[in-house]
């Protein structure tokens, strides 16, 4: 769990993505590696906006989401720019997973893409 000097609380795993430093984006950092007094980057009135975690602390919580966006970016998860992956992912599904998506809608394939990239532990939301 990270709070920040904003008063936002992130709760997530050890290894999930988290923006960190100067610029909003351009580094990624494992929540495990992110220290307090690092800058993570918050939304406020539609800006993202440094903010400094606080306080790190752990808890024992059940997960669901590690959201992906059909054309990339960066999720706003309880107030706080996240990252389901690395850039690499990122770039990825910027640019090809709506297109993916449509194709499989048309072919009606969506339940087998499905079960090919999730697995049996994991859900799609649409």
């Amino acid at each position: 769990v990270l709070t920040t000097a904003a008063n936002m609380t992130l709760t997530l795993t050890p290894g999930h993505n988290l923006p960190v430093g100067k610029a909003c984006c351009g580094e990624l950092k494992l929540a495990k590696d992110v220290a307090v007094g690092e800058t993570v980057w918050a939304v406020l009135s539609g800006a993202a906006v440094a903010t400094t975690i606080r306080a790190k602390a752990s808890t024992k919580a059940t997960g669901l989401h590690s959201p992906v966006l059909t054309h990339g970016g960066f999720p706003v998860v309880d107030g706080i720019v996240t990252s389901f992956d690395s850039f690499e992912k990122v770039t990825l599904a910027k640019y090809g997973l709506a297109p993916l998506l449509a194709a499989c809608k048309a072919s009606g394939s969506c339940e087998t893409f499905r079960e090919m990239f999730l697995g049996d532990d994991k859900k799609y939301i649409a």
